[in-house]
């Protein structure tokens, strides 16, 4: 899908006019920790009150090899993205709040796009992934790393130590699960439009779905899951390749994020964990979720707190108001919800 990129960043509240492209811009300090294992890790914290003893609030963004910070340059205007969560940072007076740069990625790179506007799959296009970060990328890097970035700053600056909190959006709400499990400092884990199952498996559901609801025929449907079938076979037979590709990403991104599933690692977990899933996400879909909840049940543990909103991947709802689609954002109420579950 080519969403707008203007639309999605005023969803995402990404969207700048001063251009802001350096960390300080942002009230954040940055961080490096040379690690022999993962590379350097680059990493950034809110600078305000950091001498104060306050919670940590370690926030891990979603998918791709975006900076944190895209500063577009198109015909007659600049844009600035930022692929971390700003509604996060907006936290910085209660939190330590920690954004990670994903491997071989910049804080901030530019684009040059000689257009009135821009689409996601343009950035994409231009952004290439270094060698660094197609090496690197995956579910391994991102929690190992995460965790050497949490047992730092624990040491280095004043942590409340009763509340480290990891909160992961989208590919993030799936790495907070192995973080929350391989690293004992973790007292909650947040999971934002993550997944629950085998990712792979929202794209058999998907098909199954339009069958169901006559967009494509019952044999189509198989026809095309027989297809992902092979392309998945394939992936679970080298799934540490960085040299083959689905979905504009390596196979080592792919086999490490399905061949460790979420809720096995979501079960393991006694402390609380916190889950925002939206009823009609595209992205995330909520088919691979909802067993979750059922899972826990199923198992007596009660340290999970499960919250549906009737939204899409960005907590927007779409209403039809006197005949016209209006759209209401619920992020807020997200947030809000997040905050009442620390509090607790």
């Amino acid at each position: 899908m080519r969403t707008s990129i203007l639309l999605a960043l005023l969803m995402m509240a990404g969207i700048c006019f001063a251009q802001p492209t350096q960390p300080a811009d942002y009230g954040l300090k940055a961080f490096s920790i040379p690690d022999k294992q993962l590379g350097t890790i680059n990493f950034y914290v809110s600078a305000s009150g950091i001498d104060s003893t306050k919670p940590l609030l370690l926030a891990l963004d979603g998918s791709g090899h975006f900076p944190l910070a895209t500063l577009i340059r198109l015909k007659k205007q600049m844009l600035v993205y930022n692929s971390f969560d700003n509604d996060v940072l907006q936290l910085a007076d209660r939190f330590h709040v920690v954004f990670i740069s994903k491997p071989g990625v910049p804080f901030c790179d530019t684009v040059d796009i000689d257009a009135d506007s821009v689409h996601f799959g343009d950035i994409a296009e231009r952004l290439k992934p270094s060698a660094e970060y197609t090496r690197r990328a995956g579910l391994y890097w991102r929690s190992e790393a995460a965790s050497r970035v949490i047992n730092y700053l624990c040491k280095k600056i004043p942590v409340n130590k009763q509340q480290v909190v990891v909160y992961g959006y989208s590919e993030g709400g799936q790495v907070v699960p192995r973080l929350a499990v391989i690293n004992k400092r973790v007292t909650h884990c947040a999971s934002i439009v993550g997944a629950g199952l085998n990712q792979l498996y929202d794209w058999l559901t998907a098909q199954r779905v339009l069958a169901a609801k006559g967009e494509i025929t019952h044999r189509e449907a198989q026809r095309r899951i027989d297809s992902l079938m092979a392309v998945f076979a394939d992936i679970y037979r080298h799934p540490a390749a960085t040299d083959k590709e689905w979905e504009g990403h390596s196979y080592l991104r792919w086999g490490s994020y399905c061949t460790t599933v979420p809720m096995d690692q979501l079960t393991q977990l006694t402390i609380p964990v916190f889950m925002a899933v939206g009823s009609d996400d595209k992205n995330s879909p909520i088919y691979g979720l909802d067993y979750v909840p059922l899972e826990f049940l199923r198992l007596g543990k009660q340290n999970l707190t499960y919250k549906v909103y009737p939204t899409d991947h960005f907590f927007n709802e779409v209403k039809l108001v006197n005949g016209k689609e209006e759209v209401v954002n619920h992020k807020q109420e997200m947030i809000d919800d997040l905050l009442k579950w620390l509090e607790k």
